[in-house]
């Protein structure tokens, strides 16, 4: 997915919008600790699939966006036409398909989730890092 138009650093991009369920998919958004927006089922279907460009959205290990709760934001200003990216670990627990990632930034390491991620890895995401995944680590150290 590409940006249409300059947008500043800090600013909401695209709102997440589908159904919540409590199970990650292949073309879903972990946006709470037990929440996962899907599309809906029929959405390529019905020609409704516009109407979830999110699911265009690729990874990256040097994001441009984050995830925060619903919304995408923008982590620096961004200009007309290029792509948006966020990072797949830094939002989802655990993948339901992991992948080798292809971004460039990381030399192809495997994409599996935040749950799966050493300290180091961790350390280097903390600009980023969804706050439901913070939730969720404070409720296991609990």
């Amino acid at each position: 997915m590409w940006c249409d138009q300059a947008v500043p650093g800090g600013s909401i991009v695209l709102e997440f919008s589908g159904d919540v369920r409590p199970t990650p998919a292949r073309f879903s958004v972990q946006v709470g600790v037990n929440e996962h927006i899907h599309p809906d089922d029929d959405a390529l279907t019905n020609g409704n699939a516009l109407r979830f460009a999110w699911r265009f959205l690729n990874h990256s290990c040097a994001p441009n966006c984050r995830v925060a709760g619903r919304v995408l934001v923008a982590l620096r200003d961004l200009v007309a036409g290029e792509e948006l990216t966020f990072d797949y670990n830094a939002t989802e627990w655990s993948m339901a398909e992991p992948f080798a990632c292809a971004c460039g930034a990381c030399g192809g390491s495997i994409v599996r989730g935040f749950a799966h991620l050493d300290a180091q890895a961790r350390e280097r995401r903390r600009d980023w890092i969804a706050e439901h995944l913070l939730e969720r680590l404070r409720d296991e150290d609990a």
